[in-house]
């Protein structure tokens, strides 16, 4: 598949987890690479530097091909033959790119255009990626039981005379919403990065920001931090 113009994904967790432990296998990787890149070195097999192009090499896997995303970024073709972490994570990023494309989920909000007033920042709150991902595992598994509908609270703070809270409910859908909270209500901006996605969002009259229907595998993968900047005009 790799040397056609299929843009079905190719790599899967049960290909990875074969190709880790026969040496036949890993013998066809080095034939297909070299019809793929004739002269080329092999790639470093490393788990960071294939996540740095993981998802670019996703969106052209499924918008060009599978030969044009592997010729330009052979190192993440090579690494997710035999990794079943990242080709795990390939295969949920493809899947939720595959149902966006088909117009089955609908894409995570883009950032809002920022208000015109000056602002300044009177909180801060941020959650580190690992607590994130232990979080979203251990209450997708719980369920109910662990109160899958109710917001829980992440951080928290005190400044300048306002409360704040960050917190994540996980939807009946198993997606999840991101909240931010400020008592007394301000009118301003909750600026909220999630990885490497930020978004600007307005409070309400009851001084809440929220981003919804943020698929699982984002704040999962254990590398995805929450960081809250609220501002206020």
């Amino acid at each position: 598949m790799t040397l056609t113009r299929s843009r079905q994904p190719a790599q899967a967790l049960d290909i990875a987890l074969h190709v880790a432990c026969c040496s036949e296998c890993q013998t066809l990787r080095v034939c297909v690479f070299e019809q793929l890149l004739p002269g080329a070195d092999i790639p470093a097999d490393s788990c960071a530097v294939c996540d740095a192009d993981l998802a670019t090499y996703v969106d052209m896997h499924l918008d060009q091909s599978a030969s044009a995303a592997a010729a330009a970024y052979p190192h993440v073709w090579w690494h997710l033959w035999s990794c079943t972490d990242c080709v795990e994570i390939f295969a949920q990023t493809a899947t939720l790119a595959g149902a966006e494309r088909a117009g089955i989920l609908l894409p995570l909000p883009t950032a809002k255009a920022t208000l015109g007033k000056r602002r300044r920042i009177i909180g801060r709150l941020n959650v580190a990626p690992q607590i994130v991902a232990r979080f979203v595992q251990t209450r997708a598994l719980l369920g109910v039981a662990y109160g899958a509908e109710e917001p829980v609270v992440l951080d928290e703070g005190d400044d300048e005379g306002y409360s704040f809270q960050l917190s994540v409910q996980r939807e009946p859908d198993g997606t999840w919403k991101v909240l931010v909270s400020v008592v007394p209500p301000v009118f301003g901006v909750a600026v909220i990065t999630i990885g490497e996605s930020t978004f600007q969002v307005p409070f309400d009259s009851q001084g809440i920001a929220q981003i919804a229907d943020i698929p699982a595998t984002l704040l999962h993968n254990g590398r995805s931090a929450i960081a809250v900047s609220i501002e206020a005009v």
